[in-house]
């Protein structure tokens, strides 16, 4: 054998055993260093990490009657690449889906795709009915959707929720972190087609959502309900109509709708989600001649009148040489008169003694310009000119209720501060939060300040009954009840174009009910809030008063 064989030889055998021994100390570092890794990669591919979802917890109002709760359904996903006959699967399941044979198969048909959700919330029979073809790359999650056993009741104020069951609107947004749980998670082995064997590996139980209790009254809510569809179908408002029922003193809202609202059971087909706000907490208006009673309470309490003092109405008033009409003429009056027929010219004069600043001092103390704090999503503001700029035109209409714009919230927590004996009251419509039956929340009445002095209080109460025995709020009259109230009405810089509202309170010696009516632009019979909204407020509050049981 020559050398150069010899050497060609010498080189395989050193080319193989190099090779050999990279292979080896390949193996030992896959073997040493790179087996946790591998394991955990292996784990993956044959484990299942399912994350479970809490139970929300329930809405109930004061009585214990479920207004938001959960019902079984189930969620359904797709593996396309584990799906060996995608359009056989299609035909066997898009019924159940609500979902398009053609679509789904083009989903079913990519094994590019990992993971496809197919459908969430059916009902829990197609779930089970889907789960029972035990069909290789589809899987079915239970889960549980929101229900509202009331349909469209308080619809604006409960809100609604996701797909992903997390609060979107309204209570259900404010208050979703109480709501929501705590998700849970369940760890499987799974088969080479993805699906869960055996069982779980480890189980970490989900949390289910505190409950929450509000102050609402189903049944003053209904109540209030069929009043204002009544005065909806009526009126044929088309700016809508808002009514809230409070406590006057504990801020309890009690009842609170919208005219026109939606079903939360399905939000999606709300007509370009106009109505998903709640314009009882959110819209401004012109409140008119409701609002002489924070200017009354201001006169009182500042003593620049009293209720006996003389006046004349000539049915306008002169105001840096300009004149501006009053909506009525009412000749001699006194001032009690003045609030019981609602007479602008008196209100001006009154605006006037008190000064700008003086009469802005009680608007801000009775909470305009600033939200109430209640526990809802979106409330406004309103809006109050700067005191800078306000000339004694815009003076004079402030103090009978125009150039000052307002939530219908606003507007009957200052009411109920002017009939309560004096006191602003944080508004409130959350009772309690609790933990199973372990209360972790109690929202009390919160006194905000003191606004007038109970005497005033109690001066004003027995005018703004005038208002409804003998005045402009006639229509609120209750057989056998002291009903106090003060219309208004506004025409919102459009010929043609009011806003009619009335608040009341009953009975008036202890109030127990507060109550606001707002029908913007009402478009036949009648456009007066003494008219319209003060009938609205009659039917309301005679039902309410009788099913508490308060005395005659």
């Amino acid at each position: 054998m020559t050398t150069l064989k010899k050497n060609r030889i010498l080189f395989v055998l050193l080319f193989f055993m190099a090779i050999i021994i990279l292979l080896i100390l390949r193996l030992m570092w896959i073997q040493i260093f790179m087996s946790g890794k591998l394991a955990m990669a292996v784990e993956r591919q044959t484990t299942s990490y399912i994350v479970l979802k809490p139970e929300r917890g329930t809405i109930y109002d004061i009585n214990g009657s479920i207004l938001a709760t959960n019902i079984p359904a189930g969620d359904v996903f797709a593996s396309p690449k584990y799906i060996k006959y995608p359009g056989k699967v299609s035909d066997e399941i898009y019924k159940y889906l609500n979902i398009d044979r053609n679509k789904l198969y083009k989903i079913l048909s990519n094994k590019g795709s990992e993971w496809s959700v197919l459908s969430r919330g059916i009902s829990f029979d197609n779930a089970n009915k889907i789960k029972k073809l035990n069909i290789p790359g589809i899987y079915v999650e239970n889960t549980n959707i929101r229900s509202y056993p009331d349909n469209n009741l308080l619809s604006q104020t409960l809100g609604y929720t996701g797909i992903d069951g997390d609060g979107l609107f309204g209570l259900e947004y404010s208050c979703n972190n109480y709501l929501k749980g705590i998700p849970g998670l369940e760890i499987t082995n799974t088969d080479a087609e993805g699906t869960a064997t055996g069982l779980p590996n480890k189980l970490y139980k989900p949390q289910k959502g505190n409950d929450i209790v509000l102050t609402i009254d189903s049944v003053i809510q209904g109540y209030v309900d069929k009043a204002v569809e009544k005065a909806y179908e009526k009126y044929s408002p088309t700016g809508g109509i808002s009514a809230i029922v409070m406590n006057p003193k504990t801020g309890d809202i009690l009842a609170i709708s919208n005219k026109p609202d939606f079903n939360p059971n399905s939000p999606d087909k709300n007509d370009g989600n106009k109505y998903w706000g709640n314009p009882a907490i959110s819209e401004i208006y012109e409140p008119g001649s409701v609002f002489k009673v924070v200017t009354a309470s201001a006169a009182l309490e500042e003593a620049v009148t009293t209720p006996d003092e003389q006046f004349y109405d000539p049915g306008y008033y002169m105001v840096s040489g300009r004149k501006i009409n009053s909506w009525t003429k009412l000749g001699s009056i006194n001032f009690a008169q003045a609030v019981e027929k609602s007479s602008d010219t008196v209100f001006m004069e009154i605006g006037e003694r008190l000064g700008l600043q003086k009469l802005y001092d009680y608007i801000h103390a009775f909470g305009f310009g600033t939200p109430t704090g209640i526990d809802l999503p979106g409330e406004g503001k309103g809006m109050i000119i700067p005191p800078e700029k306000v000339n004694s035109i815009d003076l004079a209409s402030i103090s009978f209720g125009q150039g000052i714009a307002v939530t219908p919230l606003q507007m009957l927590t200052a009411f109920s501060a002017t009939i309560n004996g004096g006191y602003l009251v944080k508004p409130n419509i959350v009772k309690i939060i609790k933990d199973n039956n372990k209360i972790i929340k109690e929202c009390k009445p919160q006194i905000v300040r003191q606004v007038i002095s109970s005497k005033t209080s109690k001066t004003l109460k027995y005018m703004l009954q005038k208002v409804v025995d003998e005045g402009t709020g006639k229509a609120a009259q209750i057989p056998g009840y002291t009903v106090g109230g003060k219309t208004g009405t506004t025409e919102n810089y459009s010929p043609g174009k009011y806003t009619a509202s009335f608040a009341g309170f009953a009975p008036v010696d202890n109030p127990k009910l507060a109550i606001i009516i707002v029908i913007k632009n009402p478009t036949k019979n009648g456009h007066m809030g003494g008219e319209i909204a003060a009938p609205v407020a009659q039917e309301i509050l005679a039902n309410s008063l009788r099913y508490l049981n308060v005395e005659k």
